[in-house]
């Protein structure tokens, strides 16, 4: 007797499974809870829209507490690595960038912080239908730091939209 001969009968079994376990593997747009919408940052200085952008989704500011600083002038990406677009106005930037769904209520990305202009890798985890929990890392998750957003309501959001199309 062949001592493969067990074996041979396990063969397609091996090949559902491993077809199962790539298909557990793949996140499914369904587990994701939808993040789109008008967010409150934690620090309520700031409003940014997620929305579709393409095949993923993205995030946009579209309100600032302070759209100038203290002499008047629109605030600009004035700290961003490439000196082309130093002149851009931080209130209208696009920070949050190529979202797709990762998991339950979990979207996977990149956040961009013009504060100290750099990008850094971010999970969006959808909390409730009012909070959004934001972390932007390095290499890792345990190496970066999260905030919590809130959404804004429609009346809200329709004040804070206009006041960053009026101040830049």
């Amino acid at each position: 007797m062949d001592p493969r001969a067990p074996l041979v009968g396990l063969l397609p079994l091996v090949g559902l499974l491993t077809a199962i376990l790539a298909l557990a593997a793949t996140p499914d747009p369904a587990w994701a809870a939808d993040p789109t919408g008008i967010w409150l940052t934690e620090d309520k200085d700031a409003a940014v829209r997620i929305g579709n952008c393409g095949d993923s989704l993205c995030g946009r500011i579209v309100w600032l507490e302070s759209a100038r600083d203290d002499s008047g002038v629109l605030r600009r990406d004035q700290e961003n690595p490439d000196p082309a677009k130093r002149a851009r106005r931080v209130c209208g930037l696009v920070v949050v960038t190529g979202l797709k769904p990762s998991g339950p209520d979990q979207w996977a990305g990149s956040v961009y912080d013009p504060q100290d202009g750099k990008t850094y890798r971010a999970t969006v985890t959808v909390v409730s239908e009012g909070e959004l929990n934001v972390r932007g890392y390095v290499a890792l998750p345990i190496f970066g730091r999260s905030q919590t957003w809130t959404r804004m309501t429609t009346q809200e959001s329709g004040r804070m939209g206009e006041a960053c199309r009026s101040h830049g």
